[in-house]
């Protein structure tokens, strides 16, 4: 017979393995209908073969394995360990090249200086701890004449539960005042069609403002 420390080891180890495979049904859950929107921001951010593009919260990675079809190289950033191990996988499988995966928050981001000439965040804005601070830290790594891009499925204000995961017109106007406060220039809202979604998509620089050049 077991003893009550045996007993408690094998409940955690079925925890364990409960959270695990909750991490991955979630890790996959994402992969349904990013396709469209992962085009539509690459379309928008108009990347060419010397852009290297950061994706914050990339879940899956459907968004980076797109950009490396066009630009020099990707970066996935997300704090999911499970989610970077799906993109690391399907990537593998497909023998995607030039993709680099982290495990990392946008507030918090392993990436030096000036390294990215792009860097997006698709459908994760809204799950940001701290959006003042991630967009500092996009600044950061971006460097000067850099794009930032974020997208968001858009939605009505008030509402509420699943329906709540996006922006609305005013969350975007909130959004756009903090980047232009965070030092980006040519702040600019707009929305876009990706599949049967419509997203908003909030699109920033680095770049000298008018005024300024």
């Amino acid at each position: 017979m077991a003893g009550n420390g045996d007993s408690q080891s094998q409940a955690g180890g079925l925890r364990r393995l409960g959270d695990g495979a909750a991490a991955w049904l979630c890790a996959a859950a994402m992969l349904g209908g990013r396709g469209a929107a992962a085009r539509a921001v690459v379309r928008i951010a108009g990347l060419t073969g010397s852009d290297r593009v950061v994706d914050v919260g990339c879940g899956p990675g459907t968004a980076v394995r797109e950009a490396t079809r066009h630009a020099a190289g990707a970066t996935g950033v997300d704090p999911n360990a499970a989610s970077l191990a799906l993109a690391r996988w399907i990537s593998a499988g497909r023998r995607i090249r030039d993709v680099t995966w982290l495990q990392g928050s946008a507030e918090h981001l392993p990436l030096p200086d000036a390294c990215a000439t792009v860097v997006w965040s698709l459908s994760a804005v809204h799950h940001w701890a701290d959006r003042e601070a991630g967009f500092a830290e996009a600044r950061r790594v971006l460097a000067e004449g850099g794009r930032l891009l974020i997208a968001e499925r858009s939605i009505k204000p008030g509402s509420r539960g699943h329906a709540a995961h996006g922006l609305s017109a005013p969350q975007a106007g909130q959004i756009a005042a903090q980047l232009a406060s965070a030092g980006f220039t040519g702040v600019r809202v707009q929305t876009s069609r990706a599949g049967r979604r419509l997203l908003t998509i909030i699109q920033a620089s680095t770049g000298l403002s008018e005024a300024d050049g």
